[in-house]
C-alpha cells in the first residue's frame, strides 16, 4: 500500500527540526510494511517553481519551492495550484492509493482542491496546528478549512484538547485521535535517580523553544523554581534550559535578576542526539506551557525513564497521569513551585521502568504506525 505525506512543514537543510514529528512518523509508516513517498511542496532549497526527486533514508520524498511571489495572498494562492497540479504528478508516478496531508493549513488545502478537481482519491488530514482559530478568522481561509475538514475521510488530532476546539469552531469532520510517534529506541532508563542518595541534589530540564509569544511557559516558571530555591535552602537545585528563541536575552535576565543565575545553566539549541544523553542526566523534565496541542517531548523524557511536570494546556492531559508525572495549571507562578515541591517529595512513587514501557507502548513505531496502518485499511475498503 502506498500512501502519499502531504507535508505542510518537513526538515530540509536550512531548518532539521521543521516537522521533525511528521518524519518520524513517515518512517513509523515504513516501519509497519507500507510504501511512504512525501511531498513538500515548501523547501526554498529547491529552485522556483521546481520539483525534485530524492530518496532519504530509503524513502522517495519529492521537495519543491512553490510559494515565492512577492505578494503573501497571490503566491499562496498559486502555490497551492501548483502544487495540487505537482501533485497529480507524484499520485500517477507512484500508484497512490490515499494521500494523508499533513496540518490543514496549507497540505489539507491542496488534497482538498486535488480531490475536487483533479483526482477523487481519499484523503485524510491530521492536524497538529495550534493556529487553526487564527487562520479562520480570514474568512477565505475558513472556507478551505470548512470544505477541507468536510471533505476528507478523516481528520486525525494528536488530542482530544485540539479536536475539541475544532469542533467549537462549528467545522464538520469525522474525528479521530492519534497521537505523535516517538522513537523510543534512541532513549534509555538507568532505573535510578540521577540526584544524590541524600535527595539534596535535583536536576530539572526544559527542553523548548522561546518564541515571542512566550507559550512555552518560562515567564511563570522561573519565579516559581526562585521561590521554591529561596523557601527551601535545603536543596541544591541545577535548572538545564536547553534551547533557543527571541526571549532568551529575557529569561537570562530574569534568572539573574531573580539572583538564581548559578542556578540555571542556558545550552542553546543541542543536536537532536544529545536529548537523550540530557533527559538521562536530569531528575525530571518541566513543560510549563500556556498552550500545547500534543508535547512530544514529554514523552521523549518518559522514554527516558524520567518523570514529567507539565500543565494542564492543551494536549498533555491525554496521557500525562499520576505514575508518569504531575499537572498543574498554567500560567500560574504558585501552581508551578507547589509542583516542584511535590515532584520532589514524591519523586520515589515513579517507576523509571513503568515511565518507559508506557511511553513505549503507545507512542512508538509499530503502536502509531499500526494504528494507522488499520485506519488507512478501513478507509481503502469501505
Amino acid at each position: 500500500m502506498k500512501i502519499l505525506i502531504l507535508a505542510s512543514w518537513y526538515p530540509d537543510s536550512v531548518n532539521p527540526v521543521n516537522g521533525i514529528f511528521i518524519k518520524e512518523q513517515v518512517k513509523a509508516l515504513k516501519q509497519v510494511g507500507l510504501i511512504p513517498v512525501v511531498f513538500y511542496p515548501y523547501d526554498k532549497n529547491i529552485n522556483r517553481g521546481k520539483c525534485m526527486r530524492f530518496v532519504e533514508d530509503e524513502i522517495i520524498v519529492y521537495r519543491a519551492n512553490t510559494d515565492y511571489f512577492k505578494k503573501a495572498k497571490i503566491s499562496r494562492l498559486f502555490s497551492m495550484i501548483k502544487a495540487a497540479k505537482m501533485l497529480n504528478k507524484i499520485v500517477v508516478e507512484n500508484n497512490i492509493s490515499l494521500i494523508h496531508c499533513h496540518v490543514c493549513y496549507t497540505a489539507g488545502f491542496i488534497g482538498y482542491i486535488y480531490s475536487k478537481f483533479f483526482n477523487n482519491i481519499p484523503y485524510i488530514i491530521t492536524e497538529h496546528s495550534s493556529k487553526v482559530h487564527e487562520f479562520s478568522n480570514k474568512i477565505y481561509n475558513r472556507i478551505l478549512f470548512y470544505l477541507s475538514y468536510k471533505r476528507a475521510r478523516y481528520v486525525i488530532t494528536v488530542s482530544t484538547y485540539l479536536a475539541k476546539e475544532l469542533a467549537s469552531l462549528k467545522f464538520k469532520f469525522k474525528s479521530k485521535i492519534i497521537g505523535n510517534v516517538v522513537d523510543t529506541s534512541l532513549y534509555f532508563c538507568n532505573n535510578k535517580q540521577t540526584g544524590n542518595n541524600d535527595k539534596k541534589n535535583w536536576r530539572l530540564l526544559f527542553i523548548g523553544l522561546m518564541p515571542d509569544s512566550e507559550v512555552k511557559g518560562l515567564q511563570y516558571f522561573i519565579p516559581a523554581l526562585a521561590d521554591f530555591i529561596t523557601e527551601n535552602p535545603y536543596y541544591n537545585i541545577d535548572f538545564n534550559i536547553v534551547g533557543d528563541g527571541s526571549k532568551r536575552h529575557k529569561y537570562e535576565k530574569m534568572c539573574k535578576d531573580l539572583h538564581i543565575s548559578d542556578k540555571c545553566n542556558f545550552y542553546g539549541k543541542v543536536d537532536k542526539s544529545e536529548i537523550p544523553k540530557l533527559i538521562d542526566r536530569n531528575d525530571f523534565l518541566i513543560l510549563p506551557s500556556i498552550k500545547e496541542t500534543f508535547g512530544s517531548v514529554l514523552i521523549e523524557s518518559m522514554a527516558g525513564g524520567k518523570p514529567v511536570l507539565a500543565t494542564e494546556c492543551g494536549g498533555p492531559e491525554d496521557f500525562v497521569n499520576e505514575k508518569v508525572g504531575i499537572l498543574v495549571k498554567p500560567g500560574s507562578k504558585k501552581q508551578l513551585e507547589i509542583g516542584i515541591k511535590s515532584m520532589i517529595e514524591n519523586y520515589d512513587y515513579f517507576d523509571p521502568n513503568y515511565i518507559r514501557n508506557y511511553a513505549e507502548s503507545k507512542f512508538n513505531y509499530d503502536s502509531i504506525g499500526e494504528e494507522l496502518k488499520e485506519l488507512y485499511i478501513s478507509i481503502l475498503s469501505s
